[in-house]
């Protein structure tokens, strides 16, 4: 299977991909102030208390272009395949 670079349908430039996606941060304990806001007991990421969980769903889909002057982006029609190159089972059609 030939590959070519995905291209800004507006500038011609490459383009990257991301998904925007929706997931869960625990934060683990909580406190409460005196003014009523709830915060993390260990709002530090080396505490350990916190733990980020597999993503819920994609939201979106979207090519964005890499140019800095440019910067065009917009929701990719096309199926995303993220398996990889080299594991030729999953790329067999």
């Amino acid at each position: 299977m030939s590959t070519r670079p995905l291209a800004c349908t507006k500038c011609g430039s490459q383009c990257g991909v991301a998904e925007d996606t929706e997931g869960c941060i625990d934060w683990g304990p909580a406190v409460i102030a005196d003014d009523g806001t709830v915060r993390p007991q260990y709002p530090d990421a080396e505490d350990g208390y916190q733990a980020v969980t597999a993503v819920v769903r994609t939201l979106r889909v979207r090519a964005f272009c890499v140019n800095p002057e440019c910067r065009h982006q917009w929701t990719l029609r096309r199926r995303l395949d993220t398996t990889i190159y080299g594991d030729s089972a999953a790329n067999a059609h």
